[in-house]
């Protein structure tokens, strides 16, 4: 078996693996690269592998930097089949309908192709093929692959590749276990390789515990400044567990009846996918839903799917809280409420999500003054907070823990991406010299033999 990295080496975004075996090749992940002109220009590039030669598309989960290629790849020839769970295969559609919504206005605007359009989205449909958690399922000839739960987004997947002999684990995006609605993320065991995430490998998130008087305390505090309270959110997992949350802190009464919008069609419809999937859900979330069918509904709730709606928010006097995407503000409707009230003392932004180098969402983090939005100049007086417990992905102990599972059969060797360079760096070293095991990151471009690489402690 041989793997060749082709995206989220030395960076967080653009997830993508080509496997070569005996008898076909498949591709793991495919997603796009996010942050800015250099991510732009890298999406246009052609893949760096013989896209005919691919028999199948394993989907670890529904985000964009894991599934935002796919069209392209659809574009330059791939006719093979998609895998991935059920709600992965669901969701993924949802965001790519979305995307291509967004990129025919980002192309538009700057008078360029879009990377793709409908034609190539719409045939992914019938492409996919799904797969439960637990099952040994034989994808292309000799290929088996094999899901546990990431506990990172809903249906969010580890895969162990087996072929040639070989196994490989990839762990797709691991989650910040515990949180709310989602099952704890599964370890695996047994691998010749495995490739692991480093997100926050050099960083270790607040307690859990705190994500709840945190969200509380920026409410109250926005209510009592008159204010706005803005949370711009991932429409996928982020925005359901903050409606989990929200609603929780209105049946308390934790929280005034301010109203809270969701305004972001993508993640109204991810909403209706989770509400179609509470098999997936953990226990809690499970016994909650039975007490209470409406949990991603409450009274002061509003929807708001259309453009006009999104508007008419800003006519609404008085404090209010909108959750808005994208998450890393690189685009969609949190521009338009940015652009609003970013100049207002009495405005807090809640940043609940990592936000990748070159994104406007990092220099909001990074407390910058004066910030470009839409050609505009916008001087930031409002009170910018960034909290890392809400964060969808493991921290360093949590991924550590996680490589911990493999004590048993220690893999020869361990590959970090999807990790910004000193995350990465820090976290290969770590599981060297805390583990005793091999460990490097790839660039992109690099490819290895998986039967060619050292044994342990060699």
């Amino acid at each position: 078996m041989r793997i060749t990295f082709c995206g989220a080496n030395q960076e967080v975004t653009g997830s993508c693996y080509y496997i070569e075996t005996a008898h076909a090749n498949i591709v793991l992940d495919c997603g796009m690269f996010q942050g800015g002109k250099y991510a732009e220009d890298k999406n246009n590039q052609p893949f760096p592998f013989p896209v005919e030669s691919v028999h199948a598309v394993v989907v670890t989960h529904a985000h964009f930097d894991h599934t935002g290629r796919l069209p392209k790849l659809y574009k330059d020839g791939f006719r093979g089949i998609l895998w991935a769970t059920t709600p992965t295969a669901e969701l993924s559609m949802v965001t790519l309908r979305d995307s291509v919504h967004l990129m025919k206005d980002e192309a538009e605007r700057h008078d360029k192709e879009p990377l793709y359009t409908e034609q190539e989205v719409e045939p992914l449909e019938a492409l996919w093929r799904t797969i439960p958690y637990h099952k040994d399922r034989e994808i292309a000839p000799g290929v088996f692959i094999y899901l546990t739960d990431a506990g990172h987004i809903l249906g969010s997947a580890s895969i162990r590749v087996r072929a040639d002999g070989q196994q490989v684990v990839f762990s797709g995006d691991l989650g910040n276990s515990p949180v709310p609605l989602l099952h704890n993320l599964e370890n695996q065991d047994g691998a010749d390789v495995v490739i692991i995430e480093s997100t926050y490998g050099n960083r270790v998130h607040e307690p859990s515990s705190q994500r709840y008087p945190v969200l509380r305390d920026a409410i109250n505090d926005a209510v009592k400044n008159n204010g706005v309270l803005m949370i711009p959110a991932f429409a996928l997992e982020r925005t359901q567990e903050l409606l989990y949350e929200l609603h929780h802190l209105r049946m308390k009464n934790e929280i005034p009846a301010v109203p809270i919008f969701l305004d972001s069609p993508m993640a109204i419809s991810a909403t209706e996918i989770f509400e179609e999937h509470v098999d997936f859900f953990n226990t809690e979330a499970q016994h909650d839903l039975q007490k209470d069918s409406e949990f991603f509904k409450f009274k002061g709730l509003t929807f708001t799917k259309d453009s006009t709606e999104s508007k008419a928010i800003f006519n609404v006097k008085g404090a209010k809280v909108i959750v808005a995407g994208s998450g890393m503000m690189n685009g969609g409707r949190i521009l338009h409420h940015l652009k609003n009230y970013l100049g207002q003392k009495n405005t807090i932004l809640l940043i609940i999500g990592f936000q990748v180098e070159g994104s406007l969402g990092r220099r909001l983090h990074d407390h910058e003054k004066n910030v470009m939005i839409y050609g505009q100049d916008v001087h930031v007086e409002a009170d910018v907070r960034s909290f890392g417990a809400f964060s969808g992905h493991a921290d360093y102990p949590r991924l550590m823990n996680w490589l911990n599972g493999f004590q048993h059969t220690p893999p020869r060797k361990v590959f970090v991406t999807h990790g910004e360079l000193n995350a990465a760096l820090a976290f290969s070293q770590s599981i060297e010299d805390q583990l005793g095991v091999a460990s490097g990151v790839p660039q992109f471009g690099e490819m290895i033999d998986v039967a060619h690489l050292g044994h342990p402690h060699s």
